[in-house]
C-alpha cells in the first residue's frame, strides 16, 4: 500500500504512526492528574479557609474577654458605686473616669483591629467609651443588646458603617431594695477589619474571598468584583450550607470551585471562589508536557518534509522563478548552483541562455543610446546656431549703443556657456557644473530680454552629485521660450532641489502662460512614448522627451519628469533622479 505513495504521503503517514501512542499516554496522564488536583485544590482551599476563620474568631474572642477584664478593673468597680456612694465627690468621680477611660483606650489600641469600647452604668447614667461621640440610653441598650455577635450599620463620623457588637451585663446589685443592671460593657469592631484580612488572604491567590451571611450583605475585599459576589450571595443564600464544604458552579459561562466554612465565633461563613481554569494548572502542565512530545516528534517529521522540500521544491521554484524574471524583462538573472547534482545541469543550461539573451539585449540597448545621443547632439546643432545668432546681434546693438558693460557680460557668460557645451567627449558632470551653465544661459535671457528673473535654491549636499551633461538646459530653455516669452510682464523662473532617501529630485518652475490640463495629459504621453524616428517629435516637448529618456535609461526605477501646474501661474517640471545608476553613459561611449 505505501509502496504507491509519493515520498510526502510516506513520511505524514510515519508520524501519525508514533503520535498514537503519545495519544495514550496522554489520556491517561490526564486522567490521574485531574483527579488528583481536584482533591488536593478541594482539601488546600478548606484548609485556608479554617486557618483564616481562626484567626478572625480568635481577635474576636479575645474582643469579647474584654468585657469580662474590664468589668473586673477597680476603677471600674468604683464606676459603678459612683451613685450608690457618697464618699465620691465630683473629683473624685472625675478622677475615676479619667483613669478608666485611660485604660479602656490602652485596651481598645492594644489591638490591631478598629474597634470601640463602652462601659455603661444604667443606675449612675454614667458612661465611659472610645467614641465619645455616641450618646447611650436605657433605650438604646433595649434594642440592641445581645449576648452574642451581632452586625448592624452605625453612624460614625466616617458616614455610616457596618459594625459587630457584644454585650455583658452584671445585673448583681441592689438599690432602694431593687435588684438593677451595674454596668453593661459594649464591644464592637468594624467590618472594615474583615475587609482588610480579606485583602491579605487574596494577596498571592486567583480567588474571589468573601464572608457570607443570608441575612445580611456579604463583607467585601477592597479588590472585589461586585457583581460575581452578588451573583455568588443570591445563590448561597438558597443552600442549606453545613459547618464547612466545596462545590463546582456555574455563573456567567464560568466554571468555579466554590469552598467555605463557618466562623462559630460570629456565625458568618467564609466562602473562595477560584476559577476552575486556575485550578486545574496541574493538569495544564500535563498537557503541555504532552504538547512538547508531540512538538518533537512533529519537529523531526518536518525536518524530513524539509529536506524533501529543499532539494526538490526549491530548486523547481528558482528555476521557475528565473524563467519569470525573464519574461517580465530582468536579464540579470542567475541560478546558484544547487546542492543537488540532478539540478546542476539544468541551471547551467538556464544561466548560459540567460548570459545570451543579456548580451543581445545590451547591445540593442546601446545602439539605441547611441541613437538618442546623435538625436541630442542634431538638436543642439540645430538651437546653437539660432541661439548665437541672437547673442551676436545683441552685442552688435550694444556696441552701436556704446553700452560697453552689457558688452563685456555678454562675452563673459557666451563664452562661459559654449566652453562648457562644446566639451562633447565629457559625458558627465556634477550638479554644480550644470548649474553654473543655467546661471550664464539665464543671464545671457535676462540681458536680451530684460524682463526675466530667477532663482536658485539647491542644498549644497546635492551640488557633487554626478548626472549626465545638458539635463536641465532643456528644461530651462522651454520655460523660458514656452512660458516667460508667451506671457506679457515680468517672467520668473525658480530651481530648487531636495532629496530623500531614495531619490534626488530637482524642480523648475516659471510664472509663464502655463498649459492647459489637456496639454498636460499630451505632453506626459508624448513623454512616455519612444518614437520611432527619435527626431519624429517637435515643439516644447523634442527637448523634455530627450531628457525623460536619459533619466528613464540612465537611472532606471521611477526616474523621469513629472509634470504639473505651478502655483505661480506657469508649468512646474520636476525632475527625478533615483540613487542608483544602472547603465552609465560614459561606459556606453
Amino acid at each position: 500500500m505505501l509502496k504507491n505513495q509519493s515520498i510526502f504521503s510516506k513520511v505524514m503517514t510515519m508520524v501519525f504512526l508514533l503520535l498514537i501512542p503519545l495519544l495514550l499516554l496522554y489520556a491517561y496522564s490526564n486522567q490521574v492528574s485531574m483527579k488528583v488536583v481536584e482533591k488536593e485544590i478541594e482539601n488546600s482551599n478548606v484548609n485556608r479557609l479554617s486557618f483564616f476563620l481562626s484567626q478572625m474568631d480568635s481577635v474576636a474572642d479575645q474582643l469579647s474577654k474584654v468585657a469580662f477584664t474590664l468589668g473586673r478593673e477597680p476603677e471600674a468597680v468604683k464606676f459603678q458605686s459612683i451613685h450608690m456612694s457618697y464618699s465620691y465627690d465630683l473629683f473624685d468621680t472625675i478622677k475615676i473616669k479619667q483613669t478608666l477611660q485611660e485604660k479602656i483606650n490602652l485596651q481598645s489600641a492594644s489591638y490591631g483591629w478598629t474597634n470601640e469600647m463602652t462601659l455603661f452604668s444604667p443606675v449612675a447614667l454614667q458612661m465611659v467609651s472610645t467614641n465619645p461621640s455616641q450618646r447611650y440610653d436605657m433605650d438604646y441598650f433595649r434594642r440592641n443588646m445581645s449576648m452574642d455577635w451581632s452586625y448592624r450599620a452605625k453612624q460614625t463620623d466616617y458616614g455610616v458603617q457596618n459594625y459587630f457588637f457584644r454585650y455583658s451585663s452584671d445585673p448583681s446589685v441592689m438599690f432602694d431594695g431593687i435588684e438593677h443592671v451595674n454596668i453593661i460593657i459594649e464591644v464592637a469592631f468594624a467590618a472594615h477589619n474583615i475587609e482588610v484580612m480579606l485583602d491579605k488572604f487574596k494577596e498571592g491567590s486567583i480567588g474571589e474571598p468573601f464572608c457570607f451571611h443570608p441575612s445580611f450583605e456579604p463583607i467585601m475585599n477592597s479588590s472585589a468584583d461586585n457583581g460575581l459576589v452578588q451573583s455568588m450571595n443570591a445563590l448561597l443564600k438558597g443552600k442549606d450550607l453545613g459547618k464547612s464544604g466545596s462545590e463546582v458552579i456555574e455563573l456567567n459561562g464560568t466554571s468555579y470551585l466554590l469552598s467555605y466554612a463557618k466562623s462559630a465565633t460570629l456565625g458568618w461563613y467564609l466562602v473562595d471562589a477560584v476559577p476552575l481554569e486556575h485550578v486545574l494548572a496541574p493538569i495544564t502542565t500535563s498537557r503541555n508536557l504532552f504538547y512538547v512530545t508531540l512538538s518533537m516528534l512533529l519537529a523531526i517529521g518536518i525536518i524530513i518534509a524539509y529536506l524533501l522540500y529543499k532539494n526538490v521544491q526549491v530548486p523547481i521554484g528558482r528555476l521557475i522563478g528565473g524563467v519569470n524574471k525573464l519574461k517580465r524583462g530582468d536579464f540579470s538573472e542567475r541560478l546558484a548552483k544547487p546542492s543537488s547534482k540532478e539540478f546542476s545541469i539544468l541551471f547551467n543550461h538556464f544561466n548560459h541562455m540567460a548570459d545570451q539573451i543579456q548580451d543581445l539585449i545590451e547591445k540593442v540597448l546601446q545602439e539605441k543610446i547611441q541613437v538618442r545621443d546623435a538625436t541630442l547632439k542634431q538638436l543642439q546643432s540645430q538651437i546653437n546656431p539660432h541661439f548665437l545668432y541672437n547673442c551676436l546681434a545683441f552685442i552688435q546693438s550694444m556696441a552701436q549703443l556704446e553700452n560697453k558693460q552689457a558688452i563685456v557680460a555678454m562675452t563673459q557668460h557666451l563664452g562661459k556657456y559654449y566652453r562648457y557645451t562644446t566639451r562633447t567627449m565629457q559625458r558627465e558632470t556634477t550638479l554644480g557644473g550644470e548649474l553654473d551653465l543655467i546661471r550664464n544661459y539665464l543671464e545671457i535671457q535676462k540681458l536680451q530680454t530684460r524682463r526675466l528673473c530667477y532663482e536658485i535654491e539647491i542644498p549644497m549636499i546635492m551640488l557633487e552629485a554626478k548626472l549626465p551633461r545638458l539635463l536641465l538646459q532643456p528644461l530651462v530653455e522651454n520655460a523660458i521660450v514656452h512660458g516667460i516669452e508667451c506671457k506679457p510682464g515680468m517672467g520668473e523662473i525658480r530651481i530648487t532641489g531636495y532629496e530623500t532617501e531614495r531619490e534626488h529630485v530637482i524642480v523648475v518652475e516659471d510664472s509663464g502662460a502655463g498649459m492647459s490640463a489637456e496639454g498636460m495629459k499630451e505632453l506626459e504621453a508624448k513623454l512616455a512614448c519612444e518614437p520611432a524616428e527619435p527626431g519624429g517629435s517637435s515643439g516644447s516637448g523634442c527637448g523634455m522627451w530627450n531628457v525623460h529618456q536619459r533619466l528613464k535609461h540612465h537611472y532606471g526605477g521611477r526616474s523621469g519628469l513629472r509634470i504639473s501646474a505651478s502655483e505661480r501661474g506657469g508649468l512646474r517640471v520636476m525632475m527625478v533622479m533615483e540613487k542608483r545608476l544602472l547603465i552609465s553613459e560614459a561606459e556606453v561611449g
